[in-house]
């Protein structure tokens, strides 16, 4: 069985040859970066275009060579798949931030909002409660004492608040299947 990396180990410094069929360049370049702290990494390109990587040891690091290889063999793997699973989900990521930028009144395929149904309330509302008073005593035509200004505030209020009806929300749990054919559809 022949092995993916090739290794040549010399004193404080050891080669793997990395076949780029397998794993690309920006793959290697972040698996390396991830063990900086413990090698110093020299590149360069073999005659079939694959990744010749030395690794030579930094002052004070106490590692074998054969423990770097294994634990830079998992690194790259780690890498790639990370790296794949980014581009795989990289349409849903996307929506998700859209979505959570967008707030959450801008779910048109999760929730509706029915806001037709609500009745019109025929009070204005933006007149001062003050000024309705002034109007009430100041109007010549009305005979009423105090006790029946605050019945007819009253009446007033229960009315505008039964009157109200509050918007209708409705949600639709199959829309998240149509979500998830429209990211289908757009990875294709």
């Amino acid at each position: 069985m022949s092995s993916f990396l090739k290794e040549t180990i010399e004193g404080e410094s050891f080669e793997l040859l990395i076949d780029t069929g397998i794993f690309p360049k920006d793959i290697i370049l972040k698996a390396a970066y991830n063990h900086l702290d413990k090698w110093y990494f020299f590149f360069k390109h073999d005659t079939d275009g694959n990744i010749v990587l030395e690794f030579t040891r930094k002052d004070g690091v106490d590692i074998q060579p054969k423990i770097v290889i294994g634990e830079f063999s998992d690194e790259l793997l780690d890498v790639y798949l990370r790296d794949k699973l980014e581009k795989d989900n990289k349409v849903i990521r996307e929506a998700i931030v859209t979505k959570a930028i967008n707030g959450p009144l801008d779910m048109q395929n999760f929730v509706s909002l029915d806001t037709d149904s609500a009745q019109k309330n025929e009070i204005d509302f933006d007149k001062d409660i003050d000024e309705i008073l002034k109007e009430i005593e100041n109007d010549p035509d009305l005979k009423i004492d105090e006790e029946e200004i605050e019945k007819i505030l009253k009446e007033i209020e229960e009315e505008s608040q039964s009157e109200v009806q509050k918007p209708k929300v409705t949600v639709d749990p199959k829309a998240i299947s149509g979500v998830k054919d429209m990211f289908k559809n757009k990875e294709k």
